[in-house]
């Protein structure tokens, strides 16, 4: 079976704030090993240089305003996982990388979340706006992967949004788990976690990786 060097990068533009998808082939770099991929508004969101046995993308961030690089090796580049790139500084996720059905999976996701975002008005609404998003975003990866759970051992979970808290209610058993989305330390608690279990028919307040169970 021949490999397929396809990918899908979704990136989030930081002059207009657009979250697109744009298609690469490997023979997209033949004559040229640097790929400069432009947003609708003509910025240059992404450039992708192919280097000897890596692949270097470059990125303005969008929250920092910094430039960023990350290396990926050919296999890590090419696979078929799903790759979040984030502001190196402060986590918050800018873009995927990925196979285009799993990219599409994750956009229409992005987009269901940020109309609910804009009905609340989200930059007077949250405390932290940009952690907030985080760690919705976090949460989103980790519920994907069947890993947002509770302990009577339900997956159907709501999540109430509130200004400085995320509440996470288990719809079988009302078991409530409070996430605190003001500091960079709770974005990091969360990084750390593979799971998230919400406590049987009590309220809690999430607590760190080694906890989980």
């Amino acid at each position: 079976m021949l490999a397929e060097y396809n990918t899908t990068l979704a990136w989030r533009c930081p002059i207009c704030g657009e979250l697109s998808p744009d298609e690469i082939n490997i023979f997209d770099f033949s004559g040229n090993n640097k790929l400069d991929l432009k947003c609708d508004c003509d910025f240059v969101k992404v450039s992708i240089d192919r280097m000897k046995n890596k692949y270097c993308l470059e990125y303005t961030c969008i929250f920092c305003e910094s430039r960023h690089s990350i290396l990926y090796s050919p296999e890590e580049f090419w696979n078929n996982q799903i790759k979040q790139i984030k502001c190196l500084d402060m986590g918050a996720e800018l873009g995927y990388l990925g196979p285009q059905d799993k990219i599409n999976s994750f956009l229409e996701t992005e987009e269901e979340l940020n109309h609910i975002l804009s009905e609340l008005e989200v930059k007077d609404y949250f405390y932290q706006p940009e952690i907030m998003l985080s760690i919705l975003d976090e949460l989103q990866s980790i519920a994907e992967s069947s890993n947002l759970v509770c302990q009577c051992g339900n997956l159907d979970i709501d999540i109430e949004i509130l200004p400085q808290e995320l509440r996470l209610i288990c719809e079988n058993c009302q078991g409530t788990t409070t996430i605190n989305t003001e500091t960079q330390e709770d974005l990091q608690v969360l990084k750390k976690m593979q799971k998230v279990k919400i406590l049987e028919g009590v309220v809690s307040a999430l607590e760190g990786a080694s906890k989980q169970g």
